[in-house]
């Protein structure tokens, strides 16, 4: 199961379409942040070396570079997303729909697999003073259901 969810945890900031402020007063995800590994919990998932994110926008889109360093070597995942609370087609690292939206000011995202086998929903809240970003994550595959709990750091 360590496998499967470890790419999951190395996507799910990126995949969640990483929300941007526009002047309506919701959090600003850009800029570049460090996974705080002693406040994180992973639940089954093995527990990654370190986790790095930065984040970019460009009018409506959202450009995130992630590394992860595993035990097996550094993990890039780069992506483009829109948030605009449609359903829309993904590819990697599962094809399948991506939803994401607004609850107030957390952003909440959910990421399904055509086949039904990958079903994936993230909470992400910002602090008040905008240095920490929690991300809730309850992923659920044939293998089972794991919940992390990841603690980003703004640099």
């Amino acid at each position: 199961m360590s496998r499967v969810l470890l790419p999951t945890l190395a996507c799910t900031l990126v995949c969640v379409g990483i929300a941007l402020a526009g002047g309506d007063g919701k959090p600003d995800f850009s800029g570049n942040w460090t996974l705080n590994l002693d406040k994180s919990k992973f639940g089954k998932a093995e527990k990654p070396n370190g986790m790095t994110l930065k984040v970019t926008r460009e009018g409506d889109v959202t450009h995130a570079v992630q590394t992860t360093n595993t035990p097996g070597g550094p993990v890039d995942s780069e992506s483009n997303w829109v948030l605009d609370g449609k359903e829309h087609n993904t590819a990697a690292p599962t094809p399948g729909k991506l939803l994401t939206r607004w609850e107030g000011n957390t952003l909440y995202s959910e990421r399904k697999s055509n086949d039904g086998a990958f079903d994936e929903k993230i909470w992400l809240m910002m602090s008040s003073d905008g240095k920490t970003v929690t991300e809730k994550v309850v992923t659920k595959t044939i293998e089972g259901t794991n919940v992390s709990n990841l603690v980003w750091q703004r640099q």
